[in-house]
C-alpha cells in the first residue's frame, strides 16, 4: 500500500510535458517521423535530447551524443554541422554520422541533400510544404523518388526558428 501511495503522490508531481514545436516528414504511401520540442528537449522516434549545462545531450539517429551548441555550430562526436542565417533563409551544412548535410529553409521552399537523399519541398499553407523526394543507393541505375510532405507545427514555424531545436528536428527527421 505504502509503495502504490509513493508512486501515486511521485506521478502526480511529474509534469506532463507539452512541446511547442512539431516536425512532421512523410513520403507519401509510407509511415512517416516526427520530432516534437520544447525550451529544453526535443522528443521522436529518431531522436531523444535534453538541454544540459550548455550542450544537448541524449540520442539522435540511433547514436549517443553531447552537442556543444553555438550561435553557428552544432558539434559533437561525428556531428559537425554549421548553421547561418542571411536574408531569411536558414541553411544547415556539414557532416553528421559520416554523411554530407546541406539544408536550406525559409518561408517559401526547404531543400537540400542528406546523404544520397535530396529534397525539394514548397510551401503548401501555412507550415506544410511538399515536394520531390530522391534517393540513390549503392548498386542502383535509378533513382527512388517520392512525394515529401513536410508539416511545420507551433513554434517550429517561427522566424526566426527556434535554435538549435529546428536544425535538430530538421535533421532527425530527415537524416534519422
Amino acid at each position: 500500500m505504502l509503495t502504490a501511495v509513493v508512486l501515486a503522490s511521485v506521478l502526480a508531481a511529474a509534469p506532463e510535458w507539452e512541446p511547442a514545436g512539431e516536425v512532421v516528414f512523410h513520403i507519401r504511401g509510407q509511415p512517416g517521423t516526427g520530432a516534437s520540442f520544447d525550451a529544453d528537449r526535443l522528443v521522436g522516434p529518431t531522436a531523444n535530447l535534453t538541454r544540459t549545462d550548455g550542450t544537448w545531450a541524449g540520442d539522435i539517429a540511433g547514436e549517443n551524443v553531447s552537442l556543444e551548441i553555438s550561435p553557428s555550430r552544432i558539434v559533437g562526436s561525428n556531428v559537425d554541422l554549421h548553421v547561418g542565417q542571411e536574408k531569411g533563409k536558414t541553411s544547415i551544412r556539414g557532416l553528421f554520422f559520416g554523411r554530407q548535410l546541406k539544408l536550406e529553409y525559409d518561408t517559401k521552399t526547404v531543400s537540400g541533400r542528406v546523404g544520397a537523399c535530396s529534397f525539394n519541398l514548397d510551401r503548401k499553407g501555412a507550415g506544410n510544404f511538399e515536394g520531390a523526394v530522391g534517393c540513390v543507393r549503392r548498386r542502383q541505375t535509378l533513382p527512388q523518388t517520392g512525394y515529401g510532405v513536410l508539416k511545420l507545427i507551433g513554434h517550429a514555424a517561427d522566424q526566426p526558428p527556434s535554435f538549435p531545436q529546428l536544425p535538430l528536428a530538421l535533421v532527425a527527421v530527415l537524416a534519422g
